[in-house]
């Protein structure tokens, strides 16, 4: 598992850095306007779509069915239904893909009631544009599953880099003709190259075998229905999150969507490396535990891997919340994107920075519940989670603007992370784990006490380098980077971190020390 994890978390972080350079190459043309708005607001309808239909879950549905085809050695079985599948739900793809193509303009005022009439149009027609993607990534998402069940990671790995490189040509290409037009054609085709193209000549090498078929009686196809429901039905907060910041920053000024965007992929960064990527490469091998019965064994990796996720991800959570000024300026601060763009994007980004580990441990817990056929417990603990933070979304943004609007991100990631590891310890190895919760106890106050550190250190060091300009922003992220992760290491040893202890002494993180 753990030369996929690092394949992964690879291919995560050269992702990121292509999406810094989307993100930087729209921030120097655009800055944060109505249109950039517009552009971002005009991906809600494909990814209600996606979500409709599974399709972003579909490596979580579709794995567990494959694999269990090829453990009893009826793979000719496995691509009959694979085959079932991606034509039924296809064609069900394609039919909500025209709809939307029409029905475009009098959806935005629904995703986004604060837009004006222009605004609404020029939303609809980005829309119109990246809707057909979703075909793309349905597909892809299919053939992406038959190579993970197969151990096989590194051409799926490649599908974000060429998604975004597609995206970041669209731009560069077209968007000084066609303004966020271009963007939104990079994303066709970068999906088509990049999720479909190459992933089918990946499945093929991987041996899939497919024909046309439609059989609404087919045991594959039924059972991906089964564990999908709960995905189409429930609106889970890991979905319905960015939504929310979409619909309540239209009321904000102008830009506000795009500081909030920028600001959250600021943040996926190390959800990404850390959290998405170890999720991805331990859900096959966590699927094959589950199959053999061996619920305590994989209660087990996966607790290692959260351990390990969650120190990382704390200390990272630290670094970007209190260096967010620096790191925004780094990023997006040239062209149209002005200072002002800097600060309102760096007081999200601190908000967001909160939730970080929390969104790394969703994306891991979340997938025993999966590789246990359980579909239902995330979906509604994560309805739950967003129906209980709703409150929280409204009044914060009232009072304190995207800075509150990203907080009540934070507060309901937390409520919904740690909802769903108390159900999946007690399901699996029950209470006799509950001193694992120190463990996270310790790592997140070493997380406190660093970023209180560094900013003291900050605050200080502005009386020798300032933030505000590019050379001063580099020395703050790198000196201040560097203080913040030594005293978060430092504290969580004090403090007889098992996994502190763990990785100073190189020993497994699978046997902490009996003492932690």
């Amino acid at each position: 598992m753990g030369r996929a994890a690092v394949l992964m978390m690879a291919s995560v972080f050269i992702s990121r850095l292509l999406g810094y350079a989307r993100d930087a190459v729209i921030a120097y043309q655009h800055g944060a306007t109505t249109e950039t708005d517009a552009y971002f607001v005009a991906f809600t309808i494909p990814d209600f779509l996606n979500y409709l239909l599974a399709g972003g879950a579909l490596s979580i549905t579709f794995i567990p069915i494959f694999s269990k085809y090829l453990a009893e050695g009826k793979e000719d079985e496995g691509y009959r239904s694979f085959s079932a599948i991606a034509t039924v739900m296809g064609i069900g793809m394609l039919f909500f893909i025209i709809l939307g193509e029409f029905l475009a303009e009098r959806l935005i005022p629904l995703i986004a009631p604060g837009f004006p009439p222009d605004q609404v149009a020029v939303a609809a027609r980005l829309t119109r544009i990246v809707l057909p993607a979703q075909i793309f990534f349905y597909l892809g998402g299919l053939l992406m599953a038959v190579q993970f069940s197969r151990n096989q990671f590194l051409i799926p790995a490649t599908a974000p880099l060429i998604y975004n490189a597609g995206i970041i040509a669209g731009g560069v290409l077209l968007g000084p003709f066609l303004g966020m037009a271009g963007f939104a054609w990079g994303v066709l085709a970068g999906s088509f190259a990049g999720n479909f193209a190459i992933q089918l000549y990946g499945a093929r090498r991987a041996g899939l075998t497919y024909s046309p078929r439609i059989d609404l009686a087919d045991p594959g196809l039924r059972e991906f229905v089964r564990l999908s429901i709960p995905i189409m039905l429930g609106f889970s907060l890991v979905v319905v999150d960015e939504w929310m910041t979409r619909i309540f920053g239209s009321f904000l000024l102008a830009g506000a969507i795009t500081w909030l965007n920028n600001a959250r992929r600021l943040m996926q960064v190390p959800v990404g490396i850390f959290g998405q990527a170890s999720g991805v490469a331990s859900y096959p091998f966590l699927s094959a535990q589950a199959a053999r019965g061996e619920r305590e064994a994989m209660w087990r990796m996966l607790s290692a891997t959260l351990r390990w996720v969650f120190f990382v991800s704390c200390a990272a959570a630290a670094i970007l919340g209190i260096l967010s000024r620096e790191i925004v300026l780094a990023v997006f601060k040239r062209g149209a994107f002005t200072i002002d763009d800097t600060l309102k994007t760096a007081s999200a980004l601190a908000a967001f920075s909160i939730g970080i580990p929390f969104w790394c441990a969703q994306s891991i817990v979340s997938r025993g519940f999966f590789a246990l056929k359980d579909t239902w417990t995330p979906t509604l603990v994560g309805t739950g989670a967003w129906l209980l933070s709703l409150p929280a979304y409204y009044l914060l943004t009232q009072k304190m603007g995207v800075f509150g609007l990203a907080l009540a991100s934070s507060i309901g990631i937390i409520l919904y992370a740690g909802a769903l590891y108390g159900i999946l310890m007690m399901r699996t190895v029950g209470k006799k784990e509950m001193g694992d919760l120190l463990e996270y106890g310790k790592m997140a106050l070493s997380g406190a006490a660093a970023a209180l550190a560094g900013w003291y250190w900050l605050g200080i060091s502005s009386r020798w380098v300032s933030w505000e300009t590019l050379a001063g922003s580099v020395v703050r992220i790198a000196i201040g980077g560097a203080s913040i992760a030594i005293v978060f290491f430092l504290c969580a040893l004090l403090l007889r971190s098992g996994t502190a202890r763990a990785i100073r002494g190189s020993r497994d993180i699978l046997h902490p020390p009996k003492d932690a």
